[in-house]
């Protein structure tokens, strides 16, 4: 009997976080049965989880109609998972001063196992619309600011990356991404031109602590990358970062570091768009 209890409990937990997932990574808010349909629950099991959500505030009614949106406890949580990474704190400032000299968005991606997570972000003068958010998740290979990570990781890193995504990720084990990593090494940048179904430019450089570890990315991205003078002003920003973190390194290792990026699997939401 006991043990039927603890399976319904088990089993209204998970249909709770079903219900938060959805809504998270959806971007209009959602009523109780476009979520009954979607997720093939029942109309009274998808409200009995609404209501579990809006109480414990992570989601809320939009504009009190209803329909549910990401409440508040989400974005503080989102806050407390960035501000555990020094890289935080320390990145606004280059990031400020980068966005202010070229008119273009700077972001800072730093490594989460074999994911990116965008760190930090300030909006240059010349942008009208970024889709990026802070808090999104990627992998490495997916977008520019991941690639300028993944290339200046060891052979044997890399290697295990493949392994790892084609065995956890298979939807996005293909591509030729691999083509491109020689090419960004020797230039110490990962670069994509406006075109070829992409709206912006962007450049990322890598980030590393005085042993050449990689710790993170500094990128910048607008509709006309004015490419050689942004550049030369990133990397010039870059430095300034750099010598910051040796002063004190180890202060400025990711908090998750002693978990091998194997037993990192993380649930991607497909809905964000590449940085």
């Amino acid at each position: 009997m006991a043990r039927a209890g603890r399976s319904a409990i088990n089993s209204s937990a998970i249909h709770v976080f079903e219900v938060l997932r959805l809504v998270a990574r959806t971007e209009e808010p959602l009523g109780v049965s476009e979520i009954s349909r979607r997720l093939g629950l029942p109309a009274s099991t998808v409200y009995r989880a609404l209501i579990t959500l809006e109480e414990s505030g992570y989601l809320v009614r939009h504009q009190n109609m209803p329909r549910y949106e990401l409440g508040q406890m989400p974005q503080l949580l989102n806050r407390a998972l960035v501000h555990r990474f020094r890289l935080h704190a320390a990145s606004r400032p280059h990031l400020r001063a980068l966005a202010e000299r070229t008119g273009e968005t700077a972001s800072l991606t730093v490594r989460l196992g074999w994911y990116g997570l965008r760190l930090a972000g300030v909006y240059g003068s010349h942008d009208i619309y970024h889709r990026d958010r802070l808090g999104e998740v990627t992998p490495l290979h997916r977008n520019i600011s991941g690639l300028g990570i993944l290339a200046f990781l060891p052979e044997g890193e890399i290697a295990g990356y493949r392994a790892f995504i084609t065995a956890r990720h298979p939807d996005d084990a293909g591509g030729d991404w691999e083509k491109s990593l020689d090419v960004i090494r020797a230039a110490d940048l990962a670069q994509r031109s406006a075109g070829g179904g992409e709206d912006q430019s962007a450049c990322a450089l890598p980030i590393r602590n005085p042993a050449g570890e990689v710790l993170a990315s500094l990128a910048i991205s607008g509709s006309d990358l004015a490419t050689a003078g942004d550049e030369e002003i990133a990397r010039n920003v870059r430095d300034a970062l750099e010598i910051e973190i040796a002063y004190e390194p180890t202060s400025f290792d990711s908090p998750f570091a002693h978990i091998p990026p194997d037993e990192m699997v993380i649930n991607l939401d497909r809905t964000f768009a590449p940085a």
